[in-house]
């Protein structure tokens, strides 16, 4: 069985983003350096290959020389920045509650990663584990995924709390000795999986909360969630990266096979494996998405034609009506505005 494609929500990268402002650094850059559009941003709830996102921060890092950055980040990111599923998670009962929903639904976020709660004795752990089939080192993404979770415990802890340990899988960095609220922490590295330590008497403590959340608007979020999530098959997870890179125009084999963490002659016998062609995959996303757009009678059709990634709007008419006998104009007539 072929691997599914990881993916996660822009929402994950919007802090670097904003860092990047803040520091006057040439934004649009770095972001073209990991292929991922602009475009892509506009909503938070968009998904991106986790791939790309991970290169766009390991490249940031580098480039402005902040070899901290993964942690400085994290520190700074709440829960609310998750939109939609930190909503949920900040309306959690318990600590508790947070964590085991956080095991069961982190794949609506994120099909990248991997999170336990481990009880052990009156100590509990938080583990953390990306899980990206590609050669890309991870330093600052998991570093800013452990700070979170740090974050997070924070929300019940006393203000002069410290965990007593925290496990990075990365190499040995001596800076973190020199933050403050670590100070008194034992911290260890190339460990199997990032990890904190805290109080097991936390898991029972009460979140606080600050908004009215209806169980209406609850269970709004979780559909819209589970509709959105990340696939967990190899030709959904496909498909979704073909949309994401849509914009940018005609996605070239060699790039998605790259993202899919596999030489091109392996990308296609999985595809040949699941009775399925790359040309006509791109095919059928660019067709599910034109009729996606077409439904709404304020996109006009230029604007479809280059979201879709065609530079001149006659080559998608000629493509659309290759595919269903009319233009785009008579489908939106006959089936969407009614």
């Amino acid at each position: 069985m072929a691997p599914f494609i990881p993916l996660v929500r822009v929402n994950a990268i919007l802090p670097f983003v904003s860092f990047l402002g803040k520091i006057g650094a040439p934004t649009q850059r770095y972001l073209n350096q990991a292929r991922i559009p602009i475009l892509a941003l506009e909503n938070p709830e968009n998904l991106i290959p986790l791939y790309l996102g991970c290169q766009f921060i390991e490249n940031l890092a580098h480039h402005e020389g902040t070899r901290a950055l993964g942690i400085e980040m994290g520190l700074k990111t709440s829960l609310e920045d998750l939109g939609v599923y930190g909503r949920l998670l900040r309306h959690s009962l318990t600590l508790f509650d947070l964590f085991k929903f956080v095991e069961k639904t982190i794949d609506w976020h994120t099909s990248g990663d991997k999170v336990n709660l481990k009880i052990n004795g009156d100590k509990a752990w938080i583990c953390h584990r990306s899980n990206l089939p590609n050669d890309i080192v991870l330093c600052h993404e998991n570093h800013y995924a452990t700070m979170f979770y740090y974050n997070v415990i924070r929300l019940i802890a006393d203000p002069a709390w410290q965990p007593e340990e925290i496990h990075f899988v990365s190499k040995k960095y001596c800076g973190l000795r020199d933050i403050d609220v670590f100070s008194n922490t034992q911290i260890s590295f190339e460990q199997s999986t990032d990890a904190i330590c805290f109080p097991r008497a936390f898991l029972s403590r009460s979140l606080r909360h600050f908004t009215p959340y209806s169980e209406a608007k609850r269970q709004e979020d979780k559909k819209l969630l589970q509709v959105t999530a990340p696939a967990l098959d190899f030709p959904r997870s496909t498909q979704q990266v073909l949309r994401f890179l849509l914009r940018g125009g005609h996605p070239k084999i060699e790039l998605v096979a790259e993202i899919a963490g596999m030489s091109v002659r392996s990308f296609q016998r999985y595809l040949a494996a699941e009775g399925l062609t790359y040309i006509r995959m791109v095919e059928q996303v660019r067709f599910d998405a034109a009729v996606d757009y077409l439904e709404d009678p304020d996109i006009k059709i230029i604007e479809i034609a280059l979201e879709l990634g065609y530079q001149d709007p006659a080559n998608f008419t000629r493509a659309f009506k290759r595919w269903t006998g009319i233009s785009p104009q008579e489908y939106r007539e006959l089936h969407c505005n009614r």
